[in-house]
C-alpha cells in the first residue's frame, strides 16, 4: 500500500488535521457483471485550509476520486475521511454542512431561478420547514456577487449559458459555507476573466478563511499558479503528489500524458508554464536548426524542450 502524503506541521511539531484523507482506496465500476477498475490503492491527505489540484489524462480516475470524497460512490477497499466523517455513510445533511460539491455540468431540471438555486446551499443549515432567514439571504447574495451572478438572480437557471450555470453552481456551494469544497473542472466553461476571478476567490477563501479546496483540473498552468499541492493520476493510481514544481515536470508530463511539452517558469509570476508541442515540431525561427535540445534549469527540476537561440 502506498504511503499517504502527509500534511504540514504547525510550529511546535503538531500536525495539521487532514480535511480529506484517502487510505489504500480502490474502486471499480461494475456493469453487465464485469468490473472496470478506476482507482487502485490511492493514499493521500489534504490538510485543513490547503488547496489540492487533481490532474491527469482522461479516464485516469480524477472525477471518480472526487465522487468518492463526496460520498456519491462507495470504495471497494480502503478508508475515506472527509472532515472527520465517512462520506459514504454519514447523514447527508450533516455531511453537507461540512462538504460542498460542484460537478462538471450542474443540472437542475426544474424552472428554478438562479437565486432559488443558490439558496439551496442553505438547506443543510435550515431546520425543519423553516424558511430562509435574512442571514441566509445575505449569505446567498454575497456568494452571487462574488461569482458575478447577482444580476442573473431572477433568470431561470436552465436558461443560462454553460459558464453562467457554472458560476451559479459555485455560488451555491459557497452558500453552504463548507469546510471542504470539492470541484470538478469548475473553470471549464468560463472565459478567461471569470477563470481568474474564480481561482483568485478560491485561493483567497483558502488562505484567509481556512477553506480546504480540492479541484479536478485539466489546465496544468492554473494548477501550478493557484494550488499549493498537485496530485497526478495515471491509470487509476497516484503517480505523483507534491508541490507544483515537484509534480509538473517535463519528465512527469511527458510520461503520463504521452505528449511533448515545453515546461518553464513565467518570468512575471515565477510559476510554471506548460505548453503543448505539435507532433514532429521544429523551430519556426529563421535560420534555427531543427535539432531538439533538452535543457534543465540550474537548481531546478523544471525540464523543457527548447531550440538553441538564433545565431548559435
Amino acid at each position: 500500500m502506498s504511503a499517504p502524503v502527509q500534511g504540514k506541521v504547525r510550529p511546535g511539531g503538531v500536525a495539521e488535521a487532514a480535511a480529506l484523507r484517502f487510505t489504500g482506496v480502490s474502486f471499480a465500476y461494475r456493469a453487465n457483471g464485469s468490473a472496470g477498475q478506476r482507482l487502485t490503492d490511492v493514499s493521500l491527505e489534504v490538510e485543513a485550509g490547503s488547496s489540492l489540484a487533481i490532474i491527469g489524462p482522461n479516464g485516469s480516475g480524477k472525477t471518480t476520486l472526487l465522487r468518492l470524497a463526496a460520498g456519491e460512490l462507495v470504495a471497494d477497499q480502503g478508508r475515506i475521511e472527509a472532515c472527520g466523517l465517512d462520506p459514504s455513510s454519514s447523514v447527508r445533511r450533516l455531511l453537507a454542512r461540512r462538504v460542498a460539491v460542484v460537478s462538471a455540468q450542474p443540472l437542475v431540471g426544474f424552472p428554478y431561478s438562479v437565486e432559488e438555486v443558490v439558496l439551496m446551499g442553505r438547506a443543510p443549515h435550515v431546520e425543519g420547514f423553516r424558511l430562509e432567514s435574512d442571514y441566509d439571504l445575505d449569505v446567498a447574495r454575497s456568494a452571487m456577487e462574488a461569482m458575478d451572478v447577482l444580476a442573473l438572480a431572477e433568470r431561470i437557471f436552465d436558461s443560462l449559458s454553460s459558464g453562467e450555470k457554472q458560476r451559479a453552481a459555485v455560488a451555491r456551494a459557497l452558500t453552504q459555507q463548507p469546510d471542504l469544497l470539492l470541484l470538478d473542472e469548475p473553470g471549464a466553461f468560463l472565459d478567461i476573466k471569470h477563470q481568474v476571478a474564480l481561482y483568485d476567490l478560491l485561493r483567497r477563501r483558502s488562505l484567509e478563511d481556512g477553506l480546504t479546496v480540492v479541484s479536478v483540473l485539466h489546465d496544468l498552468n492554473l494548477a501550478a499558479l493557484y494550488f499549493e499541492r498537485v496530485a497526478l493520476l495515471r491509470g487509476g493510481r497516484l503517480f505523483a503528489c507534491g508541490t507544483p514544481s515537484e509534480v509538473i515536470t517535463y519528465a512527469n508530463v511527458r510520461e503520463v500524458y504521452e505528449t511533448d511539452v515545453y515546461v518553464d517558469r513565467n518570468h512575471l509570476t515565477g510559476q510554471l508554464n506548460v505548453l503543448p508541442l505539435p507532433l514532429g515540431w521544429t523551430s519556426q525561427a529563421e535560420g534555427a536548426p531543427t535539432l531538439q535540445r533538452e535543457t534543465r534549469s540550474a537548481g531546478s527540476n523544471v525540464k523543457s524542450t527548447r531550440m538553441p537561440p538564433e545565431g548559435n
